[in-house]
């Protein structure tokens, strides 16, 4: 089977490399290691140095393409269109069939597409993506694996849970996962993190006893208002309702957190949250 790679563009629907250029064969990706970078703070009075933060900095993915080509103009033609398509000041989301449950988002950076060597008929492409944020992530988030562990590799050590397991109803004490590499800080991070909440009461309060973050909104509720707290702002009706909150937010810790619920009879909540691994 020839190696497949798939990529879409800006979150235009994906498309298979090899389909849209016959004329190239892809070969495969090279992803750099994880990139960690630490802040130090000179101290006047001892040696060395104080550490202040660790940031995961950006690496590159390298992906590599043979081109073959009959005549000088049939080299210019398909080099042409390699270029338009990959010389783009957009985001590009890359996954393949090697780790089809992950995915890349990057952005290209130049390189050159010349026969590999005189007289020859084919290039050997080399074509470096710039990786900002560090990561890979899972094609799909929590609430939409079409197989959520089943298609993971074996030897990640991911407990045999379901989507269901991040959709919890009525259980004021649960545990939920996070089996991604990092915490999921949607506040000093960034990271992408939703929950989608709805009750009966005057008031709800989301605590995760791991870490003492904690998320209150306070207002009436009978099942018929849905408040969705993305990241560390809440909406309602795509209306900013931050003044209905605690200005809190929620974090997850890598692994299994203890998360309580409280101040209302019944509630709803869904946990939505892609994974993210270096």
């Amino acid at each position: 089977m020839k190696p497949k790679i798939w990529i879409s563009i800006d979150a235009q629907p994906e498309i298979d490399l090899t389909e849209l250029f016959p004329f190239v064969k892809f070969d495969g990706i090279d992803n750099n290691s994880p990139v960690l970078t630490n802040s130090y703070q000179d101290s006047n009075v001892s040696d060395g140095n104080i550490f202040n933060y660790g940031n995961f900095g950006k690496n590159k993915v390298n992906v590599n393409l043979d081109m073959n080509f009959g005549t000088y103009y049939d080299y210019q033609a398909k080099r042409q269109q390699l270029y338009d398509f990959f010389m783009q000041k957009k985001l590009f989301r890359i996954r393949t069939d090697a780790d089809p449950m992950f995915v890349y988002f990057l952005r290209p950076v130049g390189f050159d597409i010349k026969p590999f060597q005189e007289g020859g008929w084919d290039c050997f492409i080399n074509i470096p993506f710039e990786n900002p944020s560090g990561y890979k992530f899972s094609r799909y988030d929590s609430l939409n694996q079409a197989d959520l562990w089943d298609d993971f590799p074996l030897g990640w050590d991911i407990p045999a849970v379901d989507k269901e397991d991040f959709h919890i109803i009525n259980q004021p004490d649960f545990d939920l996962i996070n089996p991604s590499s990092i915490p999921i800080d949607p506040y000093l991070q960034k990271c992408n993190f939703k929950m989608v909440i709805s009750y009966v009461g005057s008031r709800i309060s989301i605590i995760n006893n791991d870490n003492d973050s904690v998320f209150t909104f306070t207002g009436e509720n009978n099942f018929n208002r849905t408040i969705v707290l993305d990241g560390v702002n809440a909406y309602e009706n795509e209306n900013n309702v931050n003044d209905n909150t605690n200005f809190g937010y929620i974090k997850l810790e890598k692994g299994i957190n203890h998360i309580s619920v409280r101040g209302c009879e019944k509630f709803d909540i869904k946990f939505v949250f892609p994974f993210i691994y270096v």
